[in-house]
């Protein structure tokens, strides 16, 4: 299974990141992993807004937020967040950057924010979007009763099971594998050239599923593996719904310049929605 043992959290001084601190803190002790925490700031003198921004300090938002101790860097840099963002990850060879999400509506739900969007696109760690509000009930402890791997049997497939079953067994939670038949019916009628890369049947979906299971994860993890029917995007979240899944873990594939205004459907809708923390993890490198 995937070893997690380094996490970069960028915050912006933000009660939005301040969330994704707690999660990326929370997740790293649930790991036995180190935790860096990045701002960045843009070159030269900046305004002080009508809270005093520009007064905080990066250790007195850390120490106040999660607390400081030996396993929790602290790194700042000036210049354009994105791109900082990405050196900062490449330069401690962060296993994941965890950012925060909006949860917005109407048609803002479009944008997630441009710095987590350009992030996930780019970043060849995976990247771990927290909403506001995961703290159920309160308390600095992730609840990780159960962890929901998404599965497209694309090359990402197998990366995120790796990931998704790391966290599991570190959170002992409950590995459920999930893998949607788009337009069942008609998939099921048509005949089987032996040509298609998905499966046309839960059978195939089932089989499919196992042979991305190594031994380690199965005897240590023992997975739930679950067949949905219909649209992947609305049957993934009626799953997460239905069992108040903790974390969704999908692999994404990268895009090219045309497509970049959606990097995925079901990312998008997961992540926007805002009711879990998601984990989107890409193929091989860029």
């Amino acid at each position: 299974m995937k070893a997690i043992k380094r996490l970069l959290c960028p915050v912006d001084f933000s009660e939005r990141s301040a969330e994704a601190l707690r999660y990326a803190a929370a997740l790293r002790s649930t790991l036995n992993g180190e935790l860096a925490i990045l701002h960045v700031s843009a070159r030269g003198p900046q305004p002080t807004d009508a809270k005093g921004s520009s007064d905080v300090s990066l250790g007195a938002f850390a120490s106040q937020v999660v607390g400081l101790e030996p396993s929790i860097q602290l790194l700042e840099r000036q210049g354009d967040a994105v791109e900082e963002i990405l050196g900062a990850a490449a330069a401690i060879a962060s296993d994941v950057v965890v950012m925060g999400s909006r949860g917005r509506t109407g048609l803002q739900r479009l944008l997630l924010g441009s710095v987590t969007e350009r992030i996930i696109r780019r970043s060849p760690a995976p990247v771990l979007t927290v909403p506001l509000g995961w703290r159920k009930g309160g308390g600095e402890a992730i609840k990780l009763a159960s962890v929901l791997c998404a599965v497209d049997f694309s090359e990402p497939s197998g990366r995120a099971v790796d990931y998704a079953a790391t966290i599991a067994e570190a959170g002992r939670a409950q590995l459920v594998l999930v893998h949607v038949l788009e337009w069942a019916e008609e998939l099921e009628k048509a005949p089987n050239t032996g040509n298609s890369l998905l499966p046309s049947s839960e059978d195939d979906a089932i089989e499919g599923m196992r042979m991305l299971l190594t031994n380690d994860v199965l005897v240590r993890c023992a997975p739930e593996l679950v067949v949905g029917r219909g649209a992947p995007a609305d049957e993934v979240l009626r799953i997460v719904q239905e069992r108040q899944v903790d974390l969704v873990v999908l692999g994404i594939r990268r895009r090219n310049p045309i497509d970049l205004a959606v990097f995925g459907s079901t990312a998008q809708q997961l992540i926007r929605d805002g009711r879990c923390a998601v984990l989107a993890v890409h193929g091989g490198q860029q």
